[in-house]
């Protein structure tokens, strides 16, 4: 995954992850289908052609399409899996192992309540080995490309544990969890579930800098313990700037 990201690593204190009794086995193999997309208005230097504004604004408000691939190669007791994964442009992603930019790839585990957690060190570096060449550059790989990707999921896994923490079986039921937003601090999402099992997710939080509303919906399997589809809107409302919203989008293959 050749985009620079910034690594704004989101913390999520939830409850302890939901242990629901679903079987995973080694060689499964769960897969996302992930658009992303980010409505802002660029700032316009002065004097900047009206060929390159267009491009610029075109930039910054075209879809990302694409394909997360969870292969399990170690399954806990529990129902959570250590898994292989990668994150790759949707444009290369049945291309062969060979052809795909291997810095998509990253380490996580899937838990049993489906909440997808790559593994990242903020702090892993780069080691030497005698000659002066690098020695762990794999693993620093798999590092940055896992705090890349925890930067587009930690809504989706409030979602799949707020589903899972809570037996939505009755329509209409609401109920709610509380986390821990290193960036916007302490945020409670109210949660309710329709007759036809979808489930709604909604926090707001407000300080000196902005306004932030996540709305989000979709549809969770406790049978498998996996988030089957998943639509969510982020509005920024700046204190001072202009607006910015983010819209994300996971469906489940079958």
């Amino acid at each position: 995954m050749k985009k620079s990201v910034l690594i704004l690593f989101m913390v999520l204190l939830l409850a302890p992850s939901a242990v629901l009794a679903v079987t995973r086995s080694v060689g499964q193999t769960v897969i996302y289908d992930f658009t992303e997309v980010t409505h802002s208005t660029p700032i316009i230097p002065a004097g900047m052609s009206a060929e390159n504004q267009a491009k610029m604004k075109s930039a910054q408000n075209t879809p990302l399409i694409f394909v997360l691939t969870l292969t399990m190669d170690k399954v806990s007791a529990d129902g959570s899996a250590h898994a292989n994964s990668s994150l790759v442009n949707a444009a290369t992603a049945n291309a062969s192992a060979s052809l795909r930019d291997p810095v998509s790839d990253f380490v996580a585990t899937l838990e049993s309540d489906g909440e997808i957690s790559a593994q990242y060190d903020p702090n892993m570096q780069p080691k030497t080995g005698a000659g002066g060449e690098y020695t762990n550059m794999k693993e620093v790989s798999l590092n940055s490309v896992g705090g890349q990707v925890m930067t587009h999921i930690p809504y989706f896994n409030t979602f799949a544990k707020g589903c899972a923490l809570h037996v939505h079986d009755s329509a209409h039921t609401k109920w709610h969890e509380d986390m821990t937003d290193s960036l916007l601090g302490q945020r409670t999402f109210e949660f309710s579930s329709s007759d036809n099992g979808t489930v709604t997710m909604k926090s707001t939080v407000k300080n000196q800098y902005m306004t932030q509303t996540i709305t989000a919906s979709g549809n969770f399997d406790s049978t498998s313990g996996l988030v089957v589809s998943y639509h969510e809107q982020i509005e920024n409302v700046m204190a001072s700037g202009p607006p910015s919203s983010t819209t994300r989008d996971f469906k489940l293959r079958h």
